[in-house]
């Protein structure tokens, strides 16, 4: 026999909010649930598995549309996993230009940190940012 979930235990659950929910319901990222004859969302196990691969697909900094499209390749049966593996690389240069930038951020708050000393107007971090 099936295991119904109501929306409330199932964000419970995977500790998400239920409006999280009912707003991956209406981006289409997971499949519509089926409703009981109260109007209740009834969630199933598969809508469970669901969750948890985007969990663990937010957990690795996937946007949402990027989830998408690992969804549709993770159900395509050929060659899907070298397209898989290219959307990868490309969340992978992303990260690397991320890390590009805040590093240069870095550099220049520490140079403007160990610059600064005295009054507020000669506070090299002050007039940097005017």
């Amino acid at each position: 026999m099936q295991k119904f979930f109501k929306r409330n235990e199932l964000s419970k659950l995977l500790g998400i909010n239920s409006e999280t929910l009912r707003f991956y319901e209406r981006i289409e990222l997971i499949l519509s649930p089926s409703r009981a004859s109260n109007g209740y969302r009834l969630y199933t196990e598969k809508h469970l598995e669901e969750l948890r691969f985007i969990q663990k697909c937010r957990a690795l900094g996937f946007s949402l549309d990027e989830i998408k499209q690992l969804k549709y390749l993770k159900a395509q049966s050929i060659d899907s996993c070298k397209n898989i593996d290219n959307l990868v690389n490309q969340h992978l240069d992303k990260i690397n230009q991320k890390i590009e930038h805040l590093n240069e951020i870095k550099t220049i708050l520490l140079n403007l940190q160990h610059h600064s000393s005295g009054n507020v107007e000669d506070c090299k971090i002050v007039n940097y940012l005017k």
